[in-house]
């Protein structure tokens, strides 16, 4: 689990009272001066709450997807020592394929996994990419009793405020489960905390949540109630309570379908450079386009440099972080419609761009 270094921002708000004043008649005489109005009766319902509650049964959901939570044990040679690292992941083929943190994994001499049985296996790096901070690991042998997890379909993303579970192995203490809910979404590097071990060109959008993550979930999954993934835990931040990431399961699918079909995760670009603007009329943060390569992707679809881009497939963005995550989201080759606020002339119009690979 990466240490992470915050830096915090205190923004001091003023408020300014404007007092008017106007001329009043006298009242003519015998004239009746009106009282004050009377103020309007509160509204307050006195009704009964008739509202049942029932809690998620947390138990069935962790009965569920336990069997599929493993621990990652890496060893790393430190000079003329060897150091332990554990972390956290996930069964997510019966072939033996297990989805994990890249961080987890990171300068590994050795990998084994325990399984949720306890017995530790051999496993092997298939692709592990720093700017997702995703791996793939893949079991030596073969195996009959793997119970892959199950994951929610993209196109249900999760909703702040709804229930969770992380499932992984804190400090190595074997299989915990901490409940919480979805705190927010779309966070990025600077909503961590800008931490060091995390690459601050990396394709982040993080599942926010309240859940307890400690040292060793890393590359553990964050499910719904019906014990489908939605993320996989991967950092807190150290200077708060309840303030804890995942990667969204949307760029882990990606990932594990991009590492099975070419072997490495093809990096989208859009030939394009931009920043953050909290300066376009009407608008309190946007995406200003700041440099278009020659003959790339942007320059292919017209994008010009001040161009405000406004949403990406329909979905509103205000930073750059969001244009890098949903344009690879889409994936290379994929067609990317952008909607943007033309500098020329001020026009909103959508255009068609296609990611290429990255070299």
């Amino acid at each position: 689990m990466p240490r992470l270094r915050v830096s915090l921002q205190v923004f001091g708000v003023a408020a300014l009272l404007g007092l008017g004043c106007r001329e009043i008649e006298a009242p003519a005489p015998n004239q009746e001066i009106p009282g004050p109005a009377e103020p309007s009766q509160l509204q307050v319902d006195s009704e009964p709450v008739r509202a049942q509650m029932t809690l998620p049964d947390f138990a069935r959901v962790a009965q569920v997807v336990g069997p599929s939570v493993v621990g990652v044990i890496s060893t790393v040679d430190v000079g003329s020592s060897r150091m332990r690292g554990i972390g956290s992941g996930m069964v997510v083929s019966v072939q033996g394929e297990i989805l994990t943190n890249e961080h987890v994994v990171r300068d590994a001499a050795s990998i084994k996994v325990q399984l949720s049985d306890h017995t530790q296996v051999d496993a092997d790096i298939v692709v592990a990419d720093p700017l997702f901070d995703l791996a793939v690991l893949q079991l030596r042998g073969t195996f009959s009793t793997l119970q892959p997890v199950r994951f929610r379909a993209p196109e249900r993303p999760p909703t702040p405020g709804e229930w969770i579970m992380a499932i992984g192995q804190p400090f190595g203490l074997g299989d915990t489960v901490t409940v919480g809910v979805i705190s927010g979404l779309g966070r990025d590097h600077a909503d961590l905390g800008r931490p060091p071990d995390l690459d601050p060109e990396g394709i982040w959008s993080f599942i926010q949540t309240d859940a307890s993550i400690n040292i060793g979930n890393s590359g553990g999954p964050l499910v719904d109630l019906d014990g489908r993934v939605l993320g996989i835990t991967t950092a807190v931040r150290q200077d708060g309570q309840g303030l804890a990431f995942a990667i969204p399961s949307a760029m882990a699918l990606q990932f594990i379908d991009e590492v099975r079909t070419y072997r490495r995760m093809r990096h989208a670009r859009l030939g394009i450079q931009a920043r953050n603007d909290n300066e376009v009329d009407g608008l309190p943060t946007a995406v200003r386009v700041t440099r278009v390569d020659p003959d790339g992707p942007g320059d292919r679809a017209s994008l010009a440099v001040d161009d405000v881009i406004l949403s990406i497939n329909g979905r509103p963005i205000t930073r750059v972080s969001e244009v890098a995550y949903l344009s690879q989201l889409a994936g290379v080759g994929a067609e990317v419609t952008l909607t943007v606020r033309r500098a020329i002339d001020q026009r909103t119009e959508q255009v068609i761009i296609i990611p290429e690979m990255a070299s």
